[in-house]
């Protein structure tokens, strides 16, 4: 009732005193409500879903598509901004909320995602199970919509969200299922650089090339055991498989290092020595044996667009191996010829190519000539 009077009386004073335009499309775009007798300008577009402006309403049945279910303080006026990219199977949002609440819809069928949070500023409360926790800047939590959950913002709070695939933790070997809200120790120094690759993944949301953000988003889910376990509790156990992939992928990362070893990458992988060599012979394979063919595919691409002796002996450095003559033993054995014949035969392979094409389209532009 006194939300129309308002309405009315507005309406009538520009009408009659302003006859602008302007101000009557204005009064279209405001929501007026009575707080302590005053009443306060509360604007209906004000908040923004990657840049478009739409009202609480329309806010609220976007978020509710994705499985959550969104709840304003209608007392309090404050935009919502929202902005998100995709980084491969990952979806990496910015969020810069005020005065509202979260829950998952439990049984909405979205529970197939995990939600890595990062607070940049103001502070979020998580109601879960009794328990409350409140983030400050820079904690991170990892929250499991498959359960029921609170999440609460007063001030201005500015977050960085990675919505990831439950099943990118499960295929990792990773645990992927979290009865409560997971919160990483903050004084760690792993956490803090796995919380730094999250956020300097969400500043470069919309900015780096689509192919190299899936790139990034792929590394990141390689990182995320460091926020999901505490090292001082065991792992769960794993199969063959996923131990196989989970080594590949780190030997993929770390090829270049020269101190890459079998038991620098089981205790990566929090495991033995042995167990890890038991779980690649099942499929195989060796640890350093897979390593150097890695450390040769990558040389081998390089010597492709040309190289000299000194680059052929920076290129072996860089690409892991300690020693050129070892390099090129294993170059050999491997494409029939030394790095310095791969090279000049790509070398060459490519100018033919080149004269080919060249002689291809002077041909075509003298067929169109006629």
């Amino acid at each position: 009732m006194i939300q129309s009077i308002l309405d009315d009386a507005l309406r009538i004073f520009l009408h009659y005193f302003c006859a602008s335009p302007t101000s009557l499309a204005t009064v279209e775009t405001l929501h007026w409500t009575l707080e302590g007798g005053i009443a306060v300008s509360d604007p209906i577009d004000e908040n923004t879903w990657n840049g478009r402006r739409m009202c609480r309403d329309e806010w609220i049945d976007v978020m509710s598509s994705i499985g959550l279910q969104y709840r304003f303080d209608s007392s309090r006026a404050g935009a919502s901004i929202h902005s998100s990219a995709y980084a491969g199977r990952s979806a990496v949002v910015n969020l810069d909320i005020a005065w509202q609440s979260v829950s998952p819809i439990m049984q909405h069928g979205d529970g197939d995602d995990l939600f890595v949070q990062v607070v940049n500023s103001g502070t979020r409360w998580i109601e879960q199970r009794g328990q409350t926790v409140a983030l400050g800047p820079g904690d991170v939590a990892v929250l499991d919509p498959l359960t029921w959950y609170n999440a609460t913002v007063r001030e201005r709070t500015s977050l960085s969200i990675l919505r990831i695939p439950r099943s990118a933790l499960r295929d990792r070997g990773m645990r992927h299922r979290f009865p409560m809200v997971c919160c990483p120790n903050p004084s760690s120094a792993d956490v803090c650089a796995t919380r730094d690759f999250v956020l300097y993944l969400a500043a470069n949301a919309g900015k780096a090339s689509k192919e190299l953000f899936a790139r990034l988003g792929e590394q990141c889910l390689d990182l995320m055991d460091v926020l999901v376990y505490d090292r001082s509790e065991s792992l769960p156990a794993r199969s063959n498989e996923v131990t196989v992939l989970r080594a590949k992928q780190l030997i993929s990362r770390h090829f270049a290092n020269h101190d890459l070893s079998a038991g620098r990458i089981a205790a990566e992988l929090s495991m033995s020595t042995s167990s890890l060599r038991r779980a690649l012979q099942a499929h195989g394979l060796s640890a350093m044996d897979y390593a150097s063919s890695v450390r040769l595919e990558h040389a081998a691409r390089r010597l492709r667009v040309g190289a000299s002796h000194g680059l052929i002996k920076a290129i072996s450095y860089q690409c892991g191996f300690k020693s050129q003559a070892h390099f090129c033993r294993l170059f050999k054995a491997r494409y029939g010829m030394t790095p310095r014949e791969y090279s000049v035969c790509h070398g060459m392979a490519s100018c033919e190519t080149a004269q080919m094409m060249e002689t291809s389209g002077t041909a075509n532009r003298e067929k169109s000539e006629f």
